[in-house]
């Protein structure tokens, strides 16, 4: 059994489709490796185009549903949700957003070097941390394809504290994209930094690093 080690900001995943054909396939196991004739695990598969399969994967047992996850090709997708006994939703997972890539610093913003700040002493890198520590879900699929990896992300925290334009910076694996989207994307505010007694904008990088050990 791997276990699975958390340093400053953690996270990651593995989805494939490679050739499987739309229907419907059940499976014995949670990742959807071993196919049967009938079991717990069932994959729903739609194809969206020639090179891409929607699919909800989901689990039940006695007849009750337990979860469902939804995925679009490789990447998750969606509102993942499990459900407790009586059959009401009890946890949810938020897929429902668009990736963005590549560098944008709004105008006025500024680092933190700039600001003469070091990064692992700033009043909200805690704040990011136990954010991630308790949202962090490290997928399943990953942890048994042995996946790790590191994605870079940036956030601005405007005049109000408010977090925006949150964007990948240098990628990974898709899922692991994914995955950071969705913690960092549930981030609204932070401590608003001043320069000089005025409040100001501040661009902010961090690593988000998937280890498993």
């Amino acid at each position: 059994m791997k276990k699975i080690l958390v340093t400053i900001f953690i996270l990651s995943a593995l989805f494939t489709n490679g050739q499987i054909e739309p229907g419907v396939k059940y499976y014995s196991d949670k990742y959807g490796y071993k196919e049967v004739a009938k079991g717990n695990y069932k994959k729903e598969l739609t194809r969206v185009n020639d090179s891409v399969l929607s699919e909800v994967f989901s689990k039940t047992k006695n007849n009750q549903i337990i979860w469902t996850k939804s995925y679009l090709g490789e990447q998750p997708y969606g509102i993942w949700k499990w459900y407790d006994k009586k059959g009401n939703v009890e946890s949810e997972r938020n897929y429902d957003f668009v990736l963005k890539y590549g560098e944008y610093i709004p105008e006025g913003a500024v680092t933190l070097e700039s600001l003469g700040i070091e990064q692992r002493l700033d009043k909200n890198t805690e704040k990011i941390q136990r954010h991630i520590r308790d949202r962090f879900r490290y997928p399943e699929i990953a942890q048994a394809n042995g996946i790790q990896g590191k994605v870079k992300i940036q956030l601005v925290i405007d005049e109000n504290g408010k977090v925006n334009n949150l964007r990948i910076l240098e990628k990974s694996y898709l899922s692991l994209d994914t995955e950071c989207f969705r913690i960092m994307n549930t981030l609204k505010e932070l401590e608003a930094y001043e320069k000089e007694g005025q409040r100001i904008k501040v661009y902010y990088t961090l690593p988000i690093t998937f280890r498993l050990q």
